[in-house]
């Protein structure tokens, strides 16, 4: 080779040894490669909790959905598909087996807290959630339910309480932080004590209240589909809301219908922003019962409201994060292979029943308890900032990266 070419090679990998080093070094300076030329916060914020799920209560409703309805799941085949998978770790503060408050504050505040807390760090301290952060930005709320709305999830993200069975506080906090509009069932604790359905013990009437604050009202499937307005308040029990197995249609709404709902008095106001928590309470209600047939006809449900999340997200891709996760798994739900024959005329088992006898007869559903386990969670994250949650992070992280997100430094303590 001669001197010329020599030095001509020479400067060609000097020259690609440059331009590797800058795309090296813009790697390791932006952690979070595709941000690049996207706003650094989420407009809109969809946060989906299948309470009491694990991986395989959406195995099992994945199997369902594609042997016994020939269709996909908009999680496992979008959120997850199309975005990044996370696995979360559960334990609270005083347990390895955490309950869904503890767990809800640790996805709403970033702190460990104690079982039964909901809003309060195992240290003692109130920690800010992630609503009470949205609110102080101006953005838009959303709480929607099929347990009562005072539950652990919900009042993990917009109150504080030593005790989840704190109910009339916790509704009286909610009146204070004025979500834009909350849905799901409990409606015995909104009535003054005088009317023989309240379980209050004080005369308070939090229905007249929230509606001086401007809500609309509503109790009933009907009701919900004709509201209109900025604000909703919609409690269509008086406990939970039912299975969707046992859902009456002309009365309750279902968790889609809600969702359908929130999104409608949501994007009333897209310039402010949202943030909103839509929580299936009933696949873990089912899973403590061992309910398989509930169980997947809830995630089912579940899966259609994400799937207007995802809709959404299709018309404001560079705005929008949908999170998909649980706070815990409940019943040791496993599939396992078995060795049986079909008996003509035998009762079918469960899961022949959801996915039909010759693919369920080499496959046996179990469960190892009617409570909680330690199992890990998983999260499926899919828009601005879903590369945050892949890996295996504690269930604190949940809230520390949606913290990050909104440009906000919150004190966290595990």
């Amino acid at each position: 080779m001669s001197p010329e070419s020599r030095r001509e090679l020479l400067q060609r990998l000097l020259i690609a040894s440059a331009v590797l080093f800058f795309f090296l070094g813009a790697a390791f300076l932006n952690p979070h490669p595709g941000a690049a030329g996207e706003p650094a916060s989420p407009k809109f914020i969809f946060i989906f909790v299948a309470d009491g799920a694990g991986t395989t209560h959406l195995e099992i409703t994945r199997l369902y959905s594609q042997h016994a309805h020939r269709e996909g799941m908009i999680i496992s085949d979008r959120i997850l598909g199309g975005g990044f998978l996370g696995l979360m770790t559960t334990h609270s503060a005083d347990s390895l087996i955490t309950d869904s408050a503890a767990a809800a504050t640790a996805l709403a505040s970033g702190c460990k807290a104690k079982n039964g807390a909901v809003g309060i760090c195992a240290d003692g301290r109130t920690a800010k959630t992630v609503f009470e952060i949205g609110k102080e930005r101006g953005m838009r709320l959303g709480l929607v339910t099929n347990a009562e709305i005072y539950d652990a999830t919900p009042a993990a993200f917009a109150s504080h309480a030593e005790s989840r069975n704190l109910f009339s506080s916790i509704i009286d906090q909610y009146l204070k932080l004025e979500p834009d509009l909350l849905m799901g069932g409990g409606r015995e604790y909104f009535l003054p004590q005088r009317q023989p359905e309240s379980r209050r013990k004080d005369p308070k009437d939090m229905v007249s209240l929230f509606r001086k604050r401007g809500f609309n009202y509503v109790t009933n499937r009907e009701e919900l589909m004709a509201a209109r307005g900025p604000k909703l308040l919609g409690l269509f029990s008086l406990g939970p809301m039912s299975f969707e197995t046992d859902r009456n249609p002309k009365i309750e709404p279902s968790l889609y219908d809600m969702t359908q709902a929130a999104l409608r008095v949501l994007q009333g106001n897209l310039a402010r922003g949202f943030i909103i928590l839509v929580e299936n309470e009933n696949i873990d209600n089912a899973g403590h019962r061992s309910n398989l047939a509930a169980l997947v006809r809830d995630f089912k449900e579940l899966d259609r409201a994400v799937g207007l999340a995802y809709e959404f997200y299709r018309r404001h891709p560079q705005e929008t994060l949908i999170l998909v996760t649980s706070d815990h798994e409940t019943g040791g739900l496993t599939l396992a292979g078995k060795r049986r024959q079909i008996v003509p005329g035998s009762r079918p088992d469960p899961l022949s029943e959801l996915i039909g006898p010759e693919r369920a007869q080499n496959i046996q559903v179990s469960w190892s308890t009617s409570g909680h386990t330690s199992q890990p969670v998983f999260v499926g994250a899919l828009g601005i900032g879903a590369e945050r949650f892949r890996g295996y992070q504690d269930n604190t992280d949940f809230a520390r990266h949606l913290f990050a997100l909104l440009q906000v430094e919150i004190r966290t303590a595990r």
